[in-house]
């Protein structure tokens, strides 16, 4: 079995409804870090299965949706204030959301998520 590793999803949707449909779906699958960007942990088995159903959702025409493998969540590079308030919600966890605090010095948005999840 291969293990499992992370996958950094990003989608543009062009209708509202399927827009609506593909973020209910990596909801339920993923880290939200942005309105269409998630992070994922699992198998490529379970990445093709996801995207296979996102597949039915979609029209590849007007839609695009990608997964990219990366090594950890804290090591895809970000800038600006909007991610420091951002709620995270852990996949699998209890329906409670949880809001970032501010941090007292120097410490990254992604290091603060990487510590939760490591929890």
């Amino acid at each position: 079995m291969a293990r499992p590793g992370w996958y950094m999803f990003c989608y543009d949707i062009a209708d509202p409804k399927r827009l609506g449909r593909v973020h209910r779906i990596m909801k339920k699958n993923g880290l939200a870090a942005q309105r269409s960007l998630f992070f994922v942990h699992g198998t490529e088995e379970k990445m093709e299965g996801l995207l296979g159903e996102l597949e039915q959702v979609i029209l590849p025409r007007k839609d695009d949706i990608r997964a990219y493998p990366v090594e950890a969540p804290d090591k895809v590079w970000t800038t600006g204030g909007v991610l420091e308030s951002f709620p995270l919600v852990v996949p699998g966890a209890r329906k409670k959301t949880t809001r970032i605090k501010k941090a007292k010095g120097p410490v990254s948005f992604w290091n603060r998520i990487w510590k939760r999840i490591k929890a």
